[in-house]
């Protein structure tokens, strides 16, 4: 019974008459995402990783040091058995490696850049995804006033005609038709009502939580259109070279790189050096003179291997061109998909211009052919044509607010704003 209150009361409050229901604002919604969306806590994750990984990388820079201590018996042909005591101090450190060490701290630099890049990505379609979540929940209600507001006239519609029906000025088929135009209208208004649910729902999932409430939002502006303009007048090469996308391409270009400094590493020799302090006795505390120092420095070189190490700087310096291939493809994907967005922000935003004065005259023409055709002075299908063409501007005019919204939101999430 609870279940079919909690339903009652939803449809009641989307029919705008009864219930109260609390307002969700934006910045609640960015907290509990922040919070709870899994995407963006395994992205927090993998930055803390690579950070380790660096860690990691930089401890080959530092001596390796290590202690060993051991004790035991060594028996005699008469059993007799004396206890030794063994103590050893070594210490080493690679001193060059044809550069391969720096090279690879350089590549998880890099490494630690693109997992940046990566988490930003995360962030910014996360935030991408909740604005669009967000505007939907407000033009699904907006859509349930409007479907209201239709029902509202296509009853007051009805009546008109019945009462002319009835004093034999008007056919039943237009009486049947807008009676099928009422029972639209109803229609139009559930769906509106389960789609404004089905939003909420997934405004809630996009957050992370999982509970749900019936909840309503305000409409925000969320980009500032004179600022977006600005953006949009800029060169499009310079806007592209802001993106995650460009900028991970680019990184992984010079990673390839450096991996191909590494392969060139092994012609160059590897030079170590080492010491170790070492006693071994019958005394459990030795004295400090009795102690062997040994340094020690040494030189390697691979003259032949088979010539894998030429082949594998043949297969780096192919893995580069393939690399400046992707990066130069990347570019031309970011130039089109961003071109694709700011042509769809403009024509959208033109359009509506268009729609809005469209909309006016149409509801000034549908006031005064509603009283011409109340006392007789215009047809019914002038009247209707009106009538049906201003219901659909209503809609379309508001679908295409809605599409205007998105759209912004789109070159937002392209750009990668976090905002």
């Amino acid at each position: 019974m609870k279940i079919y209150k909690h339903i009652f009361c939803f449809y009641i409050l989307l029919s705008h008459l009864y219930c109260e229901v609390k307002t969700l604002t934006w910045q609640q919604v960015v907290k509990i995402a922040k919070e709870k969306n899994p995407q963006l806590q395994q992205a927090v994750i993998n930055l803390q990783q690579t950070k380790i990984k660096l860690e990691n990388v930089k401890s080959e820079f530092y001596p390796q040091v290590s202690l060993g201590m051991s004790s035991g018996k060594s028996l005699r042909q008469n059993y007799e058995s004396e206890l030794s005591y063994s103590y050893n101090l070594s210490a080493g450190v690679t001193l060059f490696s044809g550069f391969s060490r720096l090279n690879n701290l350089r590549i998880q630099l890099i490494e630690l850049q693109v997992v940046h890049e990566n988490y930003k990505r995360t962030l910014a379609n996360l935030i991408a995804s909740l604005k669009e979540s967000f505007i939907n929940v407000y033009y699904a209600q907006e859509t349930v006033k409007l479907s209201t507001k239709i029902l509202n006239r296509r009853k007051q519609n009805y009546e008109l005609v019945k009462l002319k029906y009835e004093s034999g000025r008007e056919d039943l088929g237009s009486l049947l038709r807008v009676e099928a135009d009422m029972l639209q209208a109803n229609y139009e208004l559930n769906r509106a009502t389960r789609a404004l649910e089905m939003a909420v729902r997934t405004l809630f999932k996009t957050m992370g939580e999982d509970k749900f409430e019936f909840v309503k939002v305000d409409n925000i502006d969320f980009s500032n259109d004179v600022v977006l303009e600005n953006l949009l007048s800029k060169d499009v090469s310079e806007i592209i070279s802001q993106t995650p996308e460009y900028k991970i391409s680019e990184l992984q270009l010079q990673k390839i790189k450096l991996q191909a400094r590494n392969y060139s590493s092994v012609f160059y020799p590897t030079i170590l050096a080492s010491a170790g302090l070492s006693w071994s006795g019958n005394e459990v505390i030795p004295d400090f003179d009795k102690w062997n120092l040994s340094l020690s420095m040494r030189l390697s070189y691979t003259i032949f291997n088979g010539f894998k190490n030429i082949n594998d700087l043949k297969i780096a310096n192919n893995n580069i061109r393939t690399a400046e291939f992707d990066f130069y493809n990347t570019k031309l994907n970011l130039v089109n998909n961003f071109l694709n967005l700011k042509t769809s922000f403009i024509d959208n935003k033109e359009q509506a211009t268009v729609r809005e004065k469209y909309l006016q005259a149409l509801e000034k023409q549908a006031e005064i052919i509603s009283i011409k055709y109340a006392n007789g002075l215009a047809t019914y299908y002038d009247w209707y044509q009106t009538e049906d063409s201003l219901v659909n501007a209503q809609r379309s005019l508001l679908n295409l607010q809605r599409e205007i919204s998105l759209s912004k939101i789109s070159i937002e999430k392209f750009l990668a704003y976090t905002e």
